[in-house]
């Protein structure tokens, strides 16, 4: 508004005001000079006040950095008006590094080599600004009211967080609306509804809005596309494709950690047709829950054999499944052939065919054809799925993953599905995300009720379809009771008819408690409620990956930045890594980090070591510790609300008076 003379220099000096048309409004040049003066002398005052507060609080480092940082030293404030504004209104200093990475995403150095790739991703190191400071610089600096609307892509699980902070850096005195973009498969879009988001994007590129999404919601859009022509909604199709086609034209890309936003293995897929039982049918999920018992019957051998490959933990009855998880490659090999060998001897298969089949499902490229003339369709079939768990590793895939961590049950009452999805960290579940092969799905979904157990509700319907669907419930009952170990709980509860389901104490206190964990009154409560109804799978997919975010076929270059350049060697063709000479050393930065002298307090724990002896140690430790991050998960076996809980019971009252956790995305106290 104020260092603007004419109604062309708007967008040029970062559309400061630009709903304010009246002429009477602009400054003269006088005016705007004083002004702007002012506005630099006001921040330095704000960093000799920033670094006077360091000192007077007695923190040296952060004193030395701020009076180290000499104001605007690689820019000319004047030049760059939106940045000056920011810095006022966010009382901040532009490092110099901040605006060299800034300059080199606006204008990427092109590829000697290959000058046509313009696409570029850089690391810059963690804590340095890249989401604060670097994101809004470049927002404000890239739009343009005729030809760029800066569209910022973040994961999905910083969403929130980058738009609170994108809406209270530019929502101010810059005055530029944060845009925010979704679209998920359940969003039916009519052909009104995608004209108005049309009409939106396009007043946003006028104005200089900058627009907020996930790379889910921008692979979503685009399948979306697809599957309303697949539907014959051919005029919400060429809308939404107009849109596509649009964008971009128009979308200046920005990837905030391009790492993991571009990252090899991310793929998002829509099942496509009419839902069906999956291939085998109950034999499949029999199968697995077969070769899952052999697992256990070896579990104690080969966690002997290679103990530093193999996380065990022995479970506390011989009903239940143990703490079991391969660390690496090495002990399967073993684990297969053990199975294999176990699984054949329960068959009745002739000496001359036993070596053909063992050799059919441990070698991935052995062929069928030895044994189509010697078994029916059904039996190459159960082949098939042990080749699939065994020699093309299903089975590994699933014994690597940690339950809670990798993957469990959504316990989400609004999510309606009782498989094992994906999670993305302990206890958190990927939204809307599936295992896209059948065969991982089951596999997870049996072993995260394994070490989770059944509920009271669960148990119950176990119960009842027991007594009121069998023909022979006391010989099921029976076979569940051969596994438990005979103890005072179980003595009264030995026989189908001295259980009585009405019986309160004895439902809660003796029935349920014995066979939560049993793996046959799981293994039947799956068979008869849960895959009946869950392991499904669809005759098509349509499928969208990374590359799609990249695609050559766009107007605009992207750029990105993230803290680690590990995946640099797979990324999409067509974009490349291009650091800045200057943070090329950004690696050995992170390990001099590490390395220092007071970084060297480590204390090794064993592998069972419990959530309690955990706090334990820390509570005892000399050094004062009130702050932990579990980037490792450690604290596997309890909630944060009941590790936060437990730390203040062992904490000194006298000084600890509450503690702060995160659940759901949210902060909560306990005292």
């Amino acid at each position: 508004m104020w260092l603007n003379d004419t109604e062309s220099n708007v967008s040029s000096l970062g559309n400061v005001m630009n709903s304010l048309n009246p002429p009477s409004l602009f400054l003269t040049l006088e005016q705007r000079i004083l002004l702007g003066g002012i506005m630099v002398n006001w921040i330095v005052e704000q960093q000799i006040e920033r670094a006077l507060h360091f000192a007077n609080q007695s923190k040296w480092e952060d004193f030395e950095k701020e009076i180290s940082n000499i104001p605007h030293a690689n820019w000319t404030p004047s030049m760059h008006v939106p940045w000056l504004i920011l810095e006022l209104e966010m009382n901040i200093t532009i490092r110099e590094m901040q605006i060299e990475v800034t300059r080199h995403m606006i204008q990427p150095m092109m590829n000697k080599n290959n000058p046509s790739i313009s696409n570029i991703v850089m690391q810059m190191n963690m804590g340095e600004g890249k989401t604060s400071v670097i994101l809004p610089m470049l927002a404000l600096s890239l739009c343009s009211s005729s030809s760029s609307l800066v569209r910022i892509i973040v994961l999905k699980s910083l969403f929130p967080m980058n738009y609170q902070s994108l809406r209270y850096k530019l929502g101010g005195l810059l005055n530029r609306r944060i845009l925010p973009f979704a679209c998920r498969r359940d969003m039916n879009f009519s052909d009104i509804q995608l004209n108005k988001i049309f009409n939106r994007l396009q007043q946003g590129l006028s104005d200089c809005d900058v627009v907020l999404t996930s790379p889910e919601d921008i692979l979503s859009f685009d399948l979306l596309t697809i599957d309303k022509c697949r539907r014959k909604e051919f005029d919400a199709g060429r809308s939404m494709l107009s849109i596509q086609r649009w964008m971009k034209t128009f979308a200046r890309d920005v990837l905030d950690e391009s790492d993991e936003i571009l990252h090899v293995k991310y793929q998002l897929i829509y099942s496509i047709g009419r839902q069906q039982q999956v291939d085998g049918g109950s034999e499949r999920w029999k199968t697995i829950q077969l070769v899952l018992s052999l697992v256990k019957q070896h579990t104690t051998n080969i966690a002997q054999q290679y103990h530093d490959d193999i996380f065990y933990k022995a479970s506390e009855s011989r009903s239940s499944f143990p703490e079991f998880r391969l660390l690496n490659h090495r002990p399967f090999p073993e684990l297969c052939q053990r199975i294999a060998n176990a699984w054949l001897n329960e068959k009745n298969y002739r000496r001359i065919d036993q070596q053909h089949i063992l050799s059919f499902i441990l070698d991935a490229n052995s062929s069928v054809d030895c044994l189509i003339d010697r078994f029916p369709y059904s039996t190459i079939q159960l082949f098939l799925i042990m080749r699939g768990l065994l020699s093309s590793e299903v089975l590994f895939v699933a014994l690597k993953k940690r339950y809670r961590v990798n993957f469990g049950v959504n316990q989400n009452p609004k999510f309606n599905r009782l498989i094992a999805v994906p999670f993305r960290a302990k206890d958190v579940a990927a939204e809307n995300i599936e295992f896209r092969h059948p065969d991982v799905a089951i596999v997870l979904t049996q072993l995260s009720y394994y070490c989770n157990g059944l509920s009271d509700s669960q148990m119950l319907q176990c119960f009842d379809r027991l007594s009121q669907d069998e023909s022979d419930p006391k010989m099921i009952y029976e076979e569940w009771l051969s596994l438990e170990d005979d103890n005072d709980r179980i003595s009264s509860i030995k026989q189908w008819k001295t259980v009585n389901l009405k019986d309160y104490q004895q439902r809660t206190q003796q029935l349920f408690p014995t066979l939560r964990y049993n793996m046959l009154v799981i293994n039947y409560f799956l068979n008869h409620f849960i895959f009946p109804q869950e392991a499904k799978q669809f005759p098509h997919k349509l499928v969208s990956s990374a590359w799609d975010l990249s695609s050559s076929s766009r107007t605009k270059i992207i750029t990105g930045f993230s803290g680690t350049n590990d995946t640099q060697l797979l990324l999409p063709v067509h974009i490349r890594q291009c650091d800045l000479p200057e943070l090329q050393k950004t690696d050995a930065i992170v390990l001099n980090n590490l390395l220092q002298s007071n970084k060297d307090h480590y204390q090794y724990l064993p592998i069972s070591t419990s959530s309690d002896d955990i706090l334990s140690h820390i509570v005892k430790d000399k050094s004062i510790i009130q702050v932990i991050l579990g980037v490792g998960a450690l604290f596997i076996d309890k909630t944060n609300r009941q590790i936060a809980v437990k730390w203040l019971d062992l904490s000194d009252k006298t000084k600890i008076d509450y503690a702060v956790y995160f659940e759901s995305d949210s902060i909560f106290v306990c005292d």
